[in-house]
């Protein structure tokens, strides 16, 4: 495993610093892994037609990946927002399908009354702009692939920062950051710097983001999303679908609110952000969060096929002044019986490219630790040879 891991880590260190498919770039999500690393594990652990699963998928990172390299792409998770991404981008509609319903939206579209929305929203959008995104929050239907494609367009130019001359780049008031700040900070922020929300032909931006992905619709292979909780049965098991790789980032300790800085995302979706929240896991418990782990830990070994492996990225995490390594918390107290620890990866991410070490090695100093925690079944194959990959 030794030699293994550190030429995995190599292989995606190898690769440009933006590297990856356009259509990653669809919609920005925090706490999202380089697609360099899905794509270094799927073409070393997987062969095309296989099936690659990420049961918190965020972004949809690694099951667009699985998708590229001719594999099936599955994603779940129960984050709303994440559901819609990785659905969207592992079953792209084809450009004539999104041509034909930008049309009917643009002859359709009306601009709903706005009086009845909360305060902080008729700030950050101007009347007309939000009159058109209530329209379209009635009429996108999110279950159905040309829709669901076009509202993540949406969600990925609904609030962002603005251009060097201070015009505000999406469809609210500029922040100085793109993921949404606390309400009644955006109150005093606009009322401080004086700001203008932008009257914007809401479908004419779509229009103009849909074009650039025009050439990028066409994947090898296409894949599905579903919403669930990890740590219990689902989609997988009620079709008899087994993976062969399970590449994922589980939550962490003091987890990211993923529904307290996407509140204006999931206002669009009809979403309450408390309540998102309320379905993700958040502790500050090491107990707690091993108790979690165990369960999902378990549960994707049903799903595993008796060849296949589980890849879990789980960063090191503060606590006081020690540095916690909670990839071996789990891989000490979570791993039942019947899977192994191949080993851990060790990905030092504060000291730029430097080359991994594996586990059980010398310490690092880096604050920032990635550590990829890979397991398999008791009696399976052999960790193959890492392939060269071509990242031009």
């Amino acid at each position: 495993m030794t030699a293994n891991g550190v030429e995995a880590a190599e292989t995606w260190h190898q690769a440009p610093r933006r590297w990856g498919h356009p259509l990653h770039s669809v919609c920005s999500y925090m706490a999202m892994f380089p697609p360099s690393i899905p794509h270094t594990f799927i073409e070393w652990l997987t062969k095309p037609g296989d099936v690659v699963y990420d049961p918190f998928s965020g972004r949809g990172t690694t099951a667009l990946e699985a998708c590229l390299a001719g594999r099936i792409g599955y994603g779940s998770d129960l984050n709303p927002i994440a559901c819609l991404l990785t659905s969207a981008k592992t079953n792209p509609p084809t450009w004539e399908s999104i041509e034909c319903r930008l049309k009917e939206l643009e002859t359709d579209i009306e601009r709903l009354p706005v009086d009845g929305q909360a305060e902080v929203i008729r700030t950050i959008f101007a009347p007309g702009t939000l009159g058109e995104l209530l329209w379209l929050r009635e009429h996108l239907d999110v279950t159905e692939p040309t829709d669901a494609f076009l509202m993540s367009l949406l969600l990925g130019i609904l609030h962002l920062n603005a251009n060097t001359a201070g015009v505000p780049r999406g469809m609210s008031v500029s922040m100085p950051n793109t993921f949404a700040m606390a309400p009644g900070y955006v109150m005093r922020y606009v009322r401080d710097h004086d700001l203008q929300a932008p009257e914007v032909d809401v479908v004419g931006a779509i229009r103009d983001r849909a074009t650039k992905y025009r050439q990028e619709l066409t994947l090898p292979q296409t894949g599905r999303s579903w919403s669930q909780d990890a740590s219990i049965a689902g989609w997988m098991e009620e079709n008899n679908q087994r993976a062969k790789l399970i590449f994922s980032s589980p939550p962490y300790l003091h987890v990211i609110k993923y529904g307290k800085f996407n509140w204006i995302r999931l206002w669009m979706l009809g979403h309450e952000p408390a309540d998102v929240d309320a379905n993700l896991l958040a502790t500050a418990s090491l107990p707690k969060y091993l108790d979690f782990m165990s369960l999902v830990v378990s549960r994707l070994a049903d799903v595993l096929t008796e060849d296949g492996r589980i890849c879990l990225v789980i960063g090191d995490v503060s606590s006081g002044d020690d540095n916690l390594r909670l990839a071996e918390h789990v891989a000490a107290s979570c791993v039942p019986a019947h899977l192994k620890v191949d080993g851990i990866v060790v990905d030092d991410l504060s000291v730029g490219r430097k080359v991994s070490r594996i586990w059980g090695s010398t310490k690092g100093k880096a604050t920032k630790t990635d550590r990829i925690l890979v397991l398999s079944r008791q009696g399976g194959p052999k960790l193959p040879t890492v392939p060269n990959v071509d990242w031009a």
